[in-house]
């Protein structure tokens, strides 16, 4: 399973909340991307990953190492339940 670590990240940049990381997010790349899909994407609460969406956070926070957004988990979802 892959598992967005989106908030680690951003947190370990000072950015300490969602609103936050959306404001970062539309001042260094002039995207206004929807709080919920912030939230969504934040929280790893997507089962599909948009690419565009995922690039531009990962732009926000300077990176291109996807190793600081996602993390791959051995176990398949269904398995965790």
């Amino acid at each position: 399973m892959i598992k967005l670590t989106i908030e680690q990240a951003a947190t370990a940049r000072g950015i300490q909340s969602q609103k936050e990381l959306r404001a970062v997010v539309l001042e260094k790349t002039g995207v206004d991307l929807r709080p919920a899909t912030i939230s969504d994407m934040y929280r790893n609460n997507k089962t599909q990953i948009n690419r565009d969406h995922l690039e531009t956070i990962m732009q926000a926070l300077g990176t291109t190492d996807f190793n600081e957004v996602l993390t791959i988990d051995g176990n398949k979802k269904d398995d965790a339940e």
